[in-house]
Parts: C-alpha cells; structure tokens; sequence
C-alpha cells in the first residue's frame, strides 16, 4: 500500500488510537453500525484485532464483495460513514497507483475513528 508522507505521520496515531480497547470497541461498534446500515455483512468485525493492517485487509475484502453485488450499497456506505464524492475523487486523485479499494478502506477507517472521537470528546465535555 503507497502512503504519501501526510499519511504516513498519521498512521502511529491511528495505530495508537485502535490500541486504546476502549477506543477500539466503540470502533468496532460504529463500524457494525454503519455496514449493517449499508446492507454490508457484519460478522467480520467480532473477530478484529487492533491491527490497522488487517483492519484495512478486512475492510477491503468487504468492500470487494459488494461490487459484484451492487455499487448502490458501496454508495450508501460511503454516504453512512460520511465519506463525500469529492473527498473519495481527491483521494483516489491522489493515491494514483493503489487499487481503489484500498483507498476506500482507508477512507473508512480513518473516518470512523474519527466519528468515535469525537463523539467522546463531546461525551467528556458534557460531563
């Protein structure tokens, strides 16, 4: 997987975030939310480890599943977890020589992390 060098600063920092359990089961929460909101098989999440690697080979797998099913789901996804037409093109504009599943997969991670932060950001704050 090419990483540019922005990337490459924040994957310590995701890769940290996902070591954090509690941190970690509230992303996998939110990742059975928004597949089996998408129609997206779920019963891949249960056996995750906080290993962004596989995390990413597993997001992947799924992704890839459902493009011979139909690209209606893999929209609905993308509009789930929050990730713009415009931020998906860029992404893919930038990242030339992976395979776009890939970079969807990245896209998802990142982005659900973030929907779990700052979600608990916001929980802390109001206490």
């Amino acid at each position: 997987m090419a990483i540019d060098k922005e990337q490459m600063q924040q994957l310590p920092e995701i890769k940290n975030q996902l070591n954090s359990k509690e941190l970690f089961e509230a992303f996998k929460a939110q990742l059975v939310r928004d597949f089996a909101q998408s129609n997206f098989p779920t019963d891949f999440v249960a056996s995750l480890e906080p290993d962004y690697d596989r995390i990413h080979e597993k997001i992947v797998i799924e992704v890839q599943r459902s493009e011979g099913r139909s690209d209606i789901n893999l929209m609905h996804l993308l509009y789930r977890v929050d990730i713009s037409e415009a931020q998906l093109k860029r992404y893919l504009h930038e990242s030339k020589d992976e395979k776009h599943f890939n970079v969807i997969a990245e896209l998802i991670i990142k982005r659900e992390l973030q929907k779990v932060v700052i979600k608990r950001y916001y929980k802390d704050q109001s206490s």
